[in-house]
């Protein structure tokens, strides 16, 4: 089982024990940043061993590493003279030193002392993640051959390289002792799955908030997200995954949903975000996890539906796929968007059942994954709906499959709208966070409607929402879909219904 270290990021030594009494239940080991602390503070650091009785990282890191050191002038002599002096007291676990420099006293007194050395290597810029697997396991095994923990952490800048990533977990199996991983979002996976990496440990830092220093590194986790949402420390050889994949993929409450879920159903299983711009590389690296259930957001809902072996009639019908199972016989497609809609639609509208909808007419706007999902719903329920989009050829291929209008989303459509209509649904990503300020919409007066509905829900009032609350209009944001579809996900992923 991989551990759990919690980087100590505070400037001041009390603030340093202050994170680690306020994580101490969800950690095994720390990592004492002294390139973080204050040179006046840093010889405080020599009676930490006594303090916490933990597992402890040492680490002065450099600028060109993620580090601060040489910040307040200090030179290099005088780190070396500090990681000798923090040898030599005592009570360390571990030391990590950068694999390109040799520093061959401080390695010294590390062996005299008894503690491990980890050999690091870090990659800001993305690059080592373009190496062939077989160059970036080859330098993995020198360190290990040396008698060191090898530490590769590297920015990791989109799919194919996570794929890269998951790649060299698999062809450096054999080195037991190791820590492997991607930083940014799409390195996220690698953090939260350290044991599916072969990873020794996973690093993680205080949440922050007003006066709190930041992360140690982009895509680090809290101990208490990493504990309490994604079970870290209960997931091993026989936990099923699951993942929501989109781009962007953070501001999801999809993993809050479905591990609270599992959690409840008292199943062995962790729900994790996966950013993706290639859906094709995310499909193998999920084959390479053994990932059971995929869950798709935009933009990735069409591709996802190419990529599957199998599709069922709502997917085929829709042209678009939110939810993958992955079985004997290869990835299967499926769509819950079109129910999970439907299932909100009636008592947001005042009406009493899904019936009442036949020939009410909806705006439409977008077509993407999502609109399709919404037309098909809509459609099957004797809507007539005017579908507008940026892209007017995407519109039109829309409104074509489905006998319905079309239009570019622009005031050269308003004569489309004329006389009004009694529901708009609103597809697209434009007024979620982080653009929260946008309007898809700007020229469209919603009054006469009987209900707005933006599928968006963070922000949880969007800028179309608020206007047409402003005028009195009925609204919903995409919250409740959210959690209709993804209960009938839950079913199909897990066999058991969501929260029993």
């Amino acid at each position: 089982m991989s551990s759990l270290c919690l980087c100590l990021t505070s400037s001041s030594f009390n603030g340093a024990i202050a994170q680690l009494e306020r994580y101490g239940e969800y950690i095994d080991m720390a990592e004492m940043r002294l390139d973080l602390l204050n040179p006046d503070e840093r010889h405080k650091a020599l009676k930490l061993p006594q303090i916490t009785g933990i597992p402890l990282i040492l680490t002065i890191r450099l600028p060109q590493d993620g580090g601060k050191w040489g910040e307040f002038g200090e030179s290099e002599e005088e780190r070396i003279l500090l990681f000798k002096k923090m040898l030599e007291s005592g009570g360390w676990t571990f030391v990590d030193l950068e694999d390109n420099r040799l520093m061959a006293d401080t390695q010294a007194a590390a062996l005299s002392s008894g503690v491990r050395i980890i050999r690091s290597v870090h990659d800001f810029q993305g690059s080592l993640l373009n190496l062939p697997v077989a160059e970036i396991s080859g330098q993995i095994r020198r360190i290990a051959d040396k008698g060191y923990i090898p530490k590769i952490a590297t920015r990791c800048t989109g799919s194919r390289q996570l794929l890269t990533l998951a790649r060299t977990a698999v062809s450096t199996e054999s080195v037991k002792d190791k820590v492997l991983l991607g930083m940014d979002e799409y390195g996220i996976p690698s953090r939260i799955l350290a044991h599916r990496f072969g990873s020794l440990w996973t690093y993680s830092s205080a949440a922050g908030g007003p006066g709190e220093p930041v992360s140690a590194a982009s895509g680090q986790l809290d101990p208490e997200t990493l504990t309490n949402l994604y079970r870290f420390r209960d997931i091993d050889d026989s936990t099923a995954l699951y993942g929501v994949t989109g781009n962007p993929i953070a501001h999801s409450l999809s993993p809050e949903l479905h591990n609270r879920w599992l959690q409840d159903s008292g199943l062995n299983g962790t729900y994790i975000p996966i950013r993706s711009d290639d859906m094709a590389a995310l499909v193998e690296t999920c084959d390479i996890w053994g990932l059971k259930g995929l869950s798709v957001t935009v933009p990735h809902k069409k591709k996802a539906l190419s990529l599957c072996d199998y599709a069922d009639i709502s997917a085929r019908s829709i042209g678009a796929a939110n939810t993958l199972l992955r079985g004997g016989d290869g990835w299967r497609a499926r769509n819950t968007d079109a129910e999970g809609f439907l299932k909100t639609l009636p008592a947001a509208m005042n009406l009493r059942s899904i019936e009442e909808l036949n020939g009410k007419k909806a705006l439409i706007i977008g077509a993407g994954g999502a609109a399709r999902a919404a037309v098909y719903a809509l459609t099957k329920a004797g809507m007539k709906l005017v579908i507008l989009n940026r892209t007017i050829e995407k519109a039109r291929h829309l409104a074509e499959e489905t006998k319905q209008q079309w239009g570019a989303l622009s005031p050269e459509s308003f004569s489309l709208l004329e006389g009004g209509v009694d529901l708009a649904v609103q597809t697209t990503n434009v007024g979620m966070f982080p653009d929260s300020s946008s309007d898809p919409i700007p020229w469209w007066n919603p009054s006469g409607c009987l209900l707005v509905y933006d599928m968006i829900y963070q922000p949880e009032e969007t800028v179309l929402l608020a206007r047409s609350r402003g005028v009195g209009i009925n609204t919903k944001n995409g919250s409740g879909m959210l959690e209709a579809q993804a209960r009938i996900q839950f079913e199909l992923f897990t066999g058991r219904k969501a929260g029993t």
